[in-house]
């Protein structure tokens, strides 16, 4: 777990350093320690959770973020970010089956309305989970959720953010919690539990966000298209100390419509080699080949690019599993042509895999 929590830390250092300020420089970001309390309940989306039902997680979170003020970030969506990583405990109520968790979150957290009272943001995070009770043939056969200590945990919520002071801020959370293993081993039903939450954060130095005049997006330049072509590598381990990598590459087209919203376009092929090693298993002679296009959205965040996409495979000689599927990314424009990040794939609420990307725009 601590390699996972350094992992988010350098990837913030790193975003900071290179797009908006450095954390010390108040002027341009403020400092914020917080934290909340959650209450949750855990949803049963299959036959197979249902020794799970009535369960509901709490968890403590402590937060470290920073809050920029600049005309440049406000510019980026009419609005003050918050950048900053989450590490909340969990006890999923559930100890003999789910047990507890650990979850390190680097988020990205727009903020509407920071100059007034009252504002509100939405937050999107991922990042890296360890998780105490992993699925066990003998000792643990009845969590379907999980079967690897560790996890890649997905969040997407909104806060209200009443300020009863210049340095603190009070609270009011609603977020959808998920995490699986991203099809690395099964079963990997996973775990989705919406909570409600109440904190505080505290600015380590006063601050005033200015008001500033909302403009038509389009006086910013003009609509931005982009073509990207990423290369992405999947990883699954379908039995012990056996590990699979399946390449592929992504071909996609994004075109701006609002000031932090974009329509996408996209083809994929991969070489699918957690599909060949089942059809291996079956004893069958097919292609682990697949093809596929998807129309998606994108979520412009200063250098973050938030997707979803919704697709469809054109070509899947085995005929295994859902013809349809969803896709979740993160990447960085580190560049104006070089990206990187992470992408979740899955068959409806069951995880597909996680791969890692890169990719270059035209």
């Amino acid at each position: 777990m601590r390699r996972s929590v350094t992992c988010i830390l350098l990837i913030l250092t790193i975003y900071n350093g290179m797009v908006l300020s450095t954390p010390s420089d108040s002027l341009k970001a403020v400092k914020i320690f917080g934290f909340k309390w959650h209450q949750g309940v855990v949803l049963i989306h299959s036959r197979n959770l249902r020794p799970v039902k009535n369960s509901y997680p709490n968890g403590l979170e402590f937060d470290l973020a920073w809050h920029y003020t600049t005309l440049n970030a406000w510019e980026t969506c009419h609005c003050y970010p918050r950048l900053g990583v989450a590490l909340t405990f969990w006890n999923y109520d559930n100890p003999e089956i789910l047990g507890y968790g650990l979850t390190g979150l680097f988020y990205v957290e727009p903020v509407f309305g920071a100059s007034r009272r009252i504002g509100f943001s939405v937050r999107a995070g991922f990042g890296l989970s360890y998780q105490t009770k992993p699925y066990d043939e003998i000792t643990n056969p009845d969590n379907m959720s999980y079967s690897t200590y560790l996890a890649f945990p997905l969040q997407l919520g909104g806060n209200m953010h009443i300020r009863i002071h210049q340095k603190w801020r009070f609270n009011i959370t609603a977020v959808y919690n998920h995490f699986s293993n991203g099809g690395i081993r099964e079963p990997n039903a996973g775990i989705n539990w919406p909570s409600a939450a109440v904190g505080l954060d505290y600015y380590i130095h006063s601050v005033k966000f200015k008001p500033r005049e909302k403009k038509n997006w389009k006086e910013y330049g003009s609509p931005q298209t982009r073509f990207d072509v990423t290369f992405f590598m999947a990883f699954k381990e379908p039995e012990s100390k056996m590990y699979l990598f399946s390449p592929g590459i992504e071909l996609k087209a994004s075109r701006q419509v609002a000031l932090i919203n974009a329509l996408t376009l996209g083809a994929e092929w991969i070489s699918d080699n957690g599909t060949r090693y089942k059809i291996e298993e079956a004893g069958e002679n097919a292609s682990h080949q697949k093809g596929s296009m998807a129309l998606g959205h994108e979520f412009i965040l200063g250098k973050f690019l938030f997707s979803q996409q919704f697709g469809v495979y054109l070509y899947k000689p085995y005929r295994m599993g859902a013809d349809v599927y969803q896709r979740y990314g993160l990447v960085i424009r580190a560049t104006p042509w070089f990206t990187a990040g992470i992408n979740l794939k899955a068959h409806g609420h069951v995880a597909d895999f996680l791969d890692f990307r890169v990719g270059v725009s035209f």
